[in-house]
């Protein structure tokens, strides 16, 4: 009884590998140019219109927050609550949180 040549897996994934053909080089992106910023469409934020914070009709800045919103959004993500008094590092003008402001002593 002729005993078969089993192959080891090793050698049987040399087999399938070498009868694989190389993988043709990827073709050369072109280099993508800077687009013409004349051709680009400048649209302007809105300067008036609802705050996403508080709802009111009030004059607004590129993330759609009125003035106070913003300044309390941004107290609130070093910890600051609602209620609190702001600290002296704020410096936020217009709201009536600070007894001091920037153009005292003027």
């Amino acid at each position: 009884m002729p005993t078969k040549n089993i192959p080891s897996g090793d050698q049987l994934l040399e087999e399938i590998i070498g009868e694989t053909k190389p993988a043709e080089p990827a073709l050369e992106e072109h280099e993508q140019e800077e687009p013409d910023l004349s051709k680009i469409r400048h649209t302007a934020p809105p300067k008036r219109g609802l705050c996403r914070r508080c709802g009111e009709n009030k004059p607004i800045n590129r993330l759609m927050l009125c003035y106070p919103c913003w300044v309390k959004t941004n107290l609130e993500e070093k910890g600051w609550r609602e209620g609190m008094p702001h600290p002296a590092w704020c410096r936020c003008e217009g709201l009536n949180q600070h007894s001091a402001r920037r153009s005292d002593g003027n």
